[in-house]
Parts: structure tokens; sequence; C-alpha cells
């Protein structure tokens, strides 16, 4: 069960929702539509799909923001393909910090898949 708000109280509050992570601290998370411009937000960036009065999250991961990172796309196809319709960001420059706040959020919200980060390419990022 994932600690979220509902999808009314996402309305009420203009597309904001909390998730708790494993630490039981809480983060904010802005909701964006497929048809806005989110893969250009660095941050924490979280898939999910409406279940009964919460959120099924279907992956957890973290993007830079990266101008034409196709990456995010396919994370995006991927969690669709498992059911997810909503996108959540929460906003954060940080490298270091949103890659913790992802892994703690994965690891209380057990995602249906694991799409992974950006950690994976760093080797080649820091190399360009």
């Amino acid at each position: 069960m994932t600690m979220a708000n509902t999808a009314a109280d996402i309305r009420a509050f203009g597309g904001a929702v909390n998730f708790c992570g494993a630490n039981g601290h809480g983060y904010r998370f802005e909701r964006f539509g497929a048809e806005q411009d989110w893969a250009k937000i660095p941050g924490v960036v979280l898939f999910a799909v409406p279940e009964g009065m919460s959120w099924r999250v279907i992956s957890v991961s973290d993007q830079g923001g990266t101008e034409g990172d196709v990456a995010t796309f396919w994370r995006w196809r991927e969690a669709r393909r498992y059911g997810a319709t909503a996108i959540f960001i929460r906003r954060n420059h940080d490298v270091k910090a949103r890659r913790a706040e992802a892994a703690d959020l994965a690891r209380c919200l057990d995602p249906v898949c694991a799409t992974g980060s950006e950690l994976a390419r760093e080797p080649e990022l820091l190399a360009a």
C-alpha cells in the first residue's frame, strides 16, 4: 500500500501529492501530464496508476532533465506497459540528493518495475 494522497486530494491541492519513503519522510511531488514538458525537469520521477483511494507506483527513478535524453522516454514507455497513467516529479537539481530520495522511495513503495536512474550512466556522462 502506498502512502500517498488520493486522486481527489491531488485535484484539491493543485496537482501536488506526497509519497512516503522508507525512512518515514514524506516527499512532495507535482503531477504532470504526458503532453507536458516534464522530461526536462531534473528530479525524482514516479510513474503510477490509481489504485483504490491511493496510487500504485510502477517505477521510481531520477532524471537530470538533460535535453535530448531519450532514456527518460523509454522509462515512461516501459512504465505504461505496466499500466502507468500518471507522472509525478519532485524537482531536485542535486544529483546525490535525488538519488538518495529515489532509493528511499523505492524501498518503501515497492515499484512494479525497476527502471533505474542515471547512476548507471555516470561514468559515460563524466567522460563527456
